[in-house]
């Protein structure tokens, strides 16, 4: 305790913020007892950000959003059944039955049974061409007399919406169809009247070309009789002048002659005559249907479907419209070009005209040649006759003129009877070929529609009720569950409580077991001393007591301060009177070991100077207890009371109640609480609920979860482009738009379209494709770009040194060490004493990145199989295997063989002494010596070989340039001369014997004496 009375106020914990607050809670403890100083083990940094690891995670719990989605799955299913329902009765109203009457037209040739004359051609109407029938068909004059004919019950929208003309391919057959929502009387009604119509309309263009006509030749029927009544008149005053009686025979057979060509000539006038009025009634029809409207309309229609995918500010765009204006300007004064011909598909009712005009005006040229040479004939007759006496002449030419009238009024008067028939019984250009009969008439339901409407209803309401629930839920700032917990506090979560939780004592001993190796215990094996933050003041939670009996049932003491609650302790007593006699409760300890004291908090006890004193005091008492755990209930720790007596707890769990507390409140509490230096080891949830999702639902949501985070992981790994990478860019539905294999350029630019020079290195493909769509959709709408990637020729790793193909291996995907060197051929091989070997030296080897190293074992990676060496490379990387050729070692003393030898990758000290023949029988093989390094700083080693070879010790590898020196042994000079002495000494011995022995016995020399 302080005994000067310190200051318990926030500014003197603020002041003192230098000094860890439980280090220095300590320190006032008397130096009697042995607790320990508690050790913090994070840093005011790391409280301050809420032992959050850093990683990324959700403003909200993926689960509570599911599972209230789970929960009012079933209204949800009725609201969406309703909305379904609801839509499935409009459109009962809305979508009616259709019903679809077809008839067919055929276009008929002329009749010619109306000829009135066996001179010349008869009378015969326009023929009416098929798109022209169809523009007129399609006009709202139609329209309007179709609905007329029915009385207007049908109006001309309801007729023009429910029309359709589709003209058969290569025949002279149009198809019309009438689709009706009332009944299939209704639809066959309409159709019938329709092509009455239509019929009617064709009859009426024949009769109307025929009144014009009858009335052209009654026109000149009339000028004709008057010109005969002149002839008459002058034949009769020249006979009396003259007194003529009788012509020549031969003055008759001219005239007869000339009569005859007048006759033919009147005859091609007046087919003549028919064809201008052909003519001038076709150009008439033709000055209507201009090209350039047409054009003008094509344009505009252009226009609009080029505004649906670009912007104003787009090339083409901008363009089309000018081309618009400059069209409107030039169609107002531009008059109508009958000579020349339009082109191909500007208009086909323009197109079938002309044809005819053509067709016509070649009629009429053919008839000029024939009156010019009929003209030719007449003439020449006209000069025979001058040859004649001039009254014979004169009175011939009258009679000649007279002839030739009556021949063209007769002409003239029988086509103006064809006519009059073609005018009073005009068959038409067409006629009615089939009309479908009351059962042929098709029938569609509109159970398809009501299908798709009423499921797009029901899967539209359940979306849109979910997307509120889980935006509902999402948006509730309340500790609901764990991870609204963990969110809040940014601690470990040891447990959950349920609401209903069928064994709160069970779960309260699991709990209790993962709590306790985080609490800060003293070594001398005092009490665990440890504070339970309790948010609400009026909080009345079980959790304390199940704490407190999970800890008892694990064979400790506890004393808990805690308030009331409705199951008792073993032993209950007062807060207030326990704290002035500590002993009491320590009695309390020895004589019920592994009991649960509960120390009650009443409404008196709200941690003043005066409780906090007389509470530290008694924490001093009890803190030496052995086996002894402390249990602190501390309510509203945003108190400065409660806070003060926080900050001196070694230990505080964070207990939470569920639905309670706010994540912002919280977070507030637990930040002031770090500030304090408070160590905050863990946090509870009370109150839990359950979600009602069964084990199918958690796994698919984990996987989505993780497959989730899988694919963010794997965005943040995506390669980058580079200078010389190549792409290919598409557009979805516009394949014009097409490039493959766009290149990056060296200064990392690319351009494509109005795009230009876009900076793509260091980009990813889909930060490229935002970025390109971002710059196009100033000049496109509805652009959908699409960019993969082609090649990759900016990520190289490196590879040189002893492989088969060195140079530079392009990243194209990520690649592992052992897939760079399978690219590059493999590691070189050649022969070395007999035998295929390896020739890289994979203990020198080594891979560098930037300016380091990477502590890379080739050799576990390639001889051992380790393929924890088996590392990604990264672009830039550079691998070197040098040669194993240029390393040697040095092999002298006692071997049968000294000198150079080659080394290899497994070369140790027993294979270089085998390679040099073995020791010699002086070889001190207990000390083989191993020179190392420069001639300047040498390092030795000694190996027993004896060792080794006995498999006591392990082999000793060499390095290059090792000196392997293998000495005498130490006796061997006395074994030497000992030898020498032994061998002098049997040699004395043997010949003194064989001289004192052998001599007596031998007297001749056994063998011959050589000469």
């Amino acid at each position: 305790m302080d005994s000067n009375g310190s200051d318990f106020s926030l500014s003197a914990v603020r002041g003192r913020r230098g000094v860890s607050p439980a280090s220095s809670a300590i320190q006032e403890i008397p130096s009697g007892v042995s607790m320990p100083p508690a050790r913090l083990d994070r840093g005011p940094a790391e409280f301050e950000a809420g032992g959050s690891s850093g990683g990324f995670s959700l403003p909200f719990d993926p689960l509570r959003i599911v599972d209230a989605i789970y929960r009012h799955l079933w209204w949800m299913l009725l609201v969406g059944l309703v909305a379904a329902a609801g839509l499935a009765a409009v459109g009962l109203k809305r979508f009616d039955t259709h019903y679809i009457a077809t008839a067919q037209l055929i276009k008929q040739a002329p009749l010619g049974a109306l000829r009135q004359s066996e001179q010349g051609d008869p009378y015969q109407a326009h023929e009416l061409s098929l798109p022209t029938l169809i523009a007129l068909m399609r006009g709202s004059v139609l329209m309007e007399k179709t609905s007329q004919h029915l009385g207007g019950k049908v109006s001309e929208g309801v007729i023009k919406a429910g029309l359709q003309i589709v003209p058969e391919r290569n025949s002279d057959i149009v198809r019309v169809s009438m689709t009706s929502d009332s009944d299939a009387d209704t639809a066959l009604n309409i159709l019938s009247a329709y092509t009455d119509e239509v019929l009617t309309l064709t009859r009426d263009i024949q009769q109307h070309d025929a009144a014009e006509m009858r009335a052209l030749l009654s026109k000149q029927v009339e000028q004709t009789d008057l010109q005969l009544v002149h002839v008459n008149e002058e034949l009769l005053d020249y006979a009396k002048r003259e007194q003529l009686v009788d012509a020549d025979k031969q003055m008759d057979a001219y005239l007869t002659e000339l009569g005859n060509f007048n006759l033919r000539y009147e005859t091609i006038r007046l087919d003549r005559e028919t064809v201008d009025l052909k003519i001038q009634s076709i150009e008439r029809e033709l000055a209507k249907v201009s090209v350039a409207a047409a054009k003008l309309q094509q344009a505009r229609e252009e226009l609009a479907q080029l505004e649906l995918r670009y912007t104003h500010e787009h090339p083409t765009l901008i363009e089309a419209m000018e081309r618009v204006k400059h069209m409107e300007a030039a169609l107002a004064g531009d008059k109508p070009n009958l000579d020349a011909p339009p082109k191909p598909g500007e208009s086909t009712v323009a197109e079938s005209l002309y044809l005819d005009l053509v067709k016509l005006r070649s009629e009429k040229n053919v008839l000029n040649e024939q009156m010019s040479k009929l003209e030719k004939v007449r003439d020449n007759i006209n000069a025979k006759l001058e040859q004649l006496p001039r009254k014979a002449l004169e009175y011939a030419k009258i009679r000649s003129r007279k002839q030739a009238l009556e021949t063209s009024r007769s002409l003239l008067a029988a086509r103006e009877r064809e006519a009059a028939v073609q005018e009073e019984n005009a068959p038409g250009s067409y006629r009615l070929l089939s009309l479908s009969r009351l059962q042929d008439v098709a029938v569609e339901s509109p159970t398809q529609k009501l299908a798709m409407v009423t499921a797009a209803g029901f899967a539209g309401t359940v979306g849109g009720l979910a997307c509120l629930v889980g935006l509902i839920a999402g948006l509730d700032r309340r500790v609901i569950s764990r991870y609204d917990l963990k969110r809040a506090t940014g601690l470990t979560v040891m447990g959950s409580l349920g609401a209903k939780e069928s064994s709160p004592e069970e779960w309260a001993f699991q709990t209790w077991t993962k709590l306790q190796p985080s609490l800060l215990i003293p070594a001398s094996g005092g009490a665990a001393i440890c504070g339970l933050l309790m948010p609400k003041a009026e909080s009345q939670s079980q959790m304390p007591m199940l704490l407190a009996k999970a800890a008892a049932s694990r064979g400790m003491s506890v004393i808990l301060m805690a308030a009331p609650h409705s199951e008792t302790a073993s032993i209950t007593a007062p807060l207030e009177g326990a704290v002035c006699e500590p002993e009491s409760v320590l009695q309390h300890l020895r004589q019920s070991p592994q009991q649960v004291i509960h120390l009650v908090m009443d409404d008196t006890w709200t941690w003043t100077h005066e409780q906090r004193q007389q509470w530290q005091r008694a924490l001093v008492s009890w803190a030496p207890a052995r086996g002894t755990v402390i249990l602190v209930q501390l309510a509203s720790p945003g108190r400065p009371e409660t806070l003060l007596v926080a900050e001196r707890l070694p230990n505080l769990v964070w207990i939470g109640q569920s639905g309670s507390d706010e994540v912002e409140s919280t977070q507030a509490v637990l930040k002031t609480c770090r500030a304090a230096g408070c160590r905050l080891v863990g946090a509870v949830l009370d109150q839990a609920p359950r979600y009602r999702l069964g084990l199918l639902n958690k796994i698919t949501l984990a996987a989505a979860l993780f497959l989730g985070c899988f694919s963010s992981v794997q965005a943040a790994e995506s390669l980058t482009l580079g200078p010389g990478d190549a792409i290919n860019i598409t557009v979805i539905g516009q394949p014009e738009y097409a490039r493959t294999g766009v290149t990056i350029g060296p200064d990392g630019r690319l351009t494509y379209l109005q795009a230009q020079g876009i900076q793509a290195a260091g980009l990813t493909i889909d930060e490229l494709r935002q970025k390109l769509s971002s710059d196009l959709s100033r000049y496109y709408k509805n652009f959908n770009l699409v960019v993969t990637p082609m090649t990759f020729q900016s990520r190289k790793v490196y590879v040189l040194g002893k492989v088969v193909k060195k140079g530079a291996i392009n990243l194209d995907r990520p690649l592992t060490l052992l897939e760079v060197v399978a690219e590059a051929g493999g590691l070189e091989t050649g022969l070395f004493q007999q035998n295929t070997v390896e020739l890289a030296d994979l203990g020198r080897s080594f891979l560098i990145r930037g300016q380091s190293r990477l502590p890379v074992d080739m050799e576990a990676l390639f001889l051992k199989g380790d393929m924890t060496q088996n590392v990604l490379v990264q672009p830039g990387d550079y691998l070197y295997f040098p040669s194993a050729n240029s390393n040697e070692i040095y092999v002298m003393g006692d071997v049968k063989m000294q000198g150079t030898q080659g080394l290899l990758a497994h070369t140790s000290v027993h294979s270089a002494i085998a390679q040099a023949g073995g020791f010699t029988p002086k070889a001190y093989t207990k000390r083989v010596l191993i020179v190392r390094g420069s001639l300047e700083k040498p390092e030795t080693f000694v190996v027993n070989m004896d060792d080794i070879l006995s498999a006591k010790e392990k082999g000793f590898r060499l390095e290059p340039k090792d000196i392997v020196y293998i000495a005498d042994k130490p006796w061997a000079r006395a074994e030497e001369l000992l030898s020498f002495a032994l061998n002098a000494f049997t040699q004395g011995a043997v010949s003194a014997w064989a001289g004192g022995n052998v001599g007596p016995l031998i007297q001749e020399a056994i063998l011959p004496t050589l000469r």
